[in-house]
């Protein structure tokens, strides 16, 4: 039987460890906040930039640009977003899941006509033990993000597009709801589809330059934020 010294040292170090947990708790709570607010107002500038190209783009009916062209699929791009890490629930598991149902209905075109974008090791490990093209590593584009890197594969993949060596991109990720949840989603890339930026089958009235009371207040509310 230990005996009360050993007992005291013992409830010591418990003490001592948990307030390191807390400590390391603590940090954990205020990172992920701050991504949470970064994430949070970055989503309506992104969903603004696409509102504005798409508007340009359905602008025309006549004026179609080399990135609308649909076309047969021959050759297929896949963008996947999961972590480096583990321990993160059903994160990785779902979207590597959903994956693979993806590849599945490419299947037809065969392995050497699909490449795979895999931004994470999980998905990486998973691409190569599928037997997959990957079209590099790109692991620390996940802990680090870089504008630049992000740049260059969406040049890569337009230039790829133009020259007809591949015909479709897609890109499947978590969106982020809220700490504890996330959206599969799979989104087209390229050809990019100005459908939704078209009002009953019509063109879209670009012509209007009369701001309307809620467009004031959301100018007004991004400009002081």
């Amino acid at each position: 039987m230990p005996s009360l010294k050993e007992i005291k040292n013992r409830i010591a170090s418990v003490n001592s460890t948990r307030k390191i947990t807390s400590a390391m708790k603590m940090v954990a709570s205020s990172k992920l906040r701050h991504a949470q607010m970064m994430i949070e107002n970055m989503l309506p500038y992104e969903n603004m930039l696409e509102h504005i190209l798409k508007s340009f783009l359905a602008a025309e009916a006549g004026a179609q640009t080399v990135f609308e062209i649909e076309r047969p699929v021959k050759k297929y791009g896949l963008i996947v977003i999961s972590s480096n890490s583990s321990l993160c629930g059903a994160f990785n598991a779902n979207i590597i899941r959903r994956m693979k149902t993806v590849l599945e209905e490419y299947d037809y075109l065969g392995k050497e006509n699909i490449i795979v974008y895999p931004i994470g090791r999980k998905v990486a490990e998973a691409v190569e033990k599928l037997g997959y093209t990957s079209a590099g590593d790109f692991q620390d584009l996940v802990d680090k993000p870089n504008v630049q890197q992000c740049i260059d594969i969406a040049a890569t993949l337009n230039r790829m597009f133009i020259k007809d060596e591949i015909d479709k991109v897609e890109m499947l990720y978590n969106h982020f709801k809220s700490a504890g949840s996330q959206i599969l989603t799979r989104k087209t890339l390229l050809p990019i589809d100005v459908s939704s930026e078209l009002n009953e089958d019509k063109e879209r009235d670009l012509t209007n330059i009369v701001a309307t009371k809620e467009s004031q207040e959301y100018l007004e509310k991004a400009w002081y934020k």
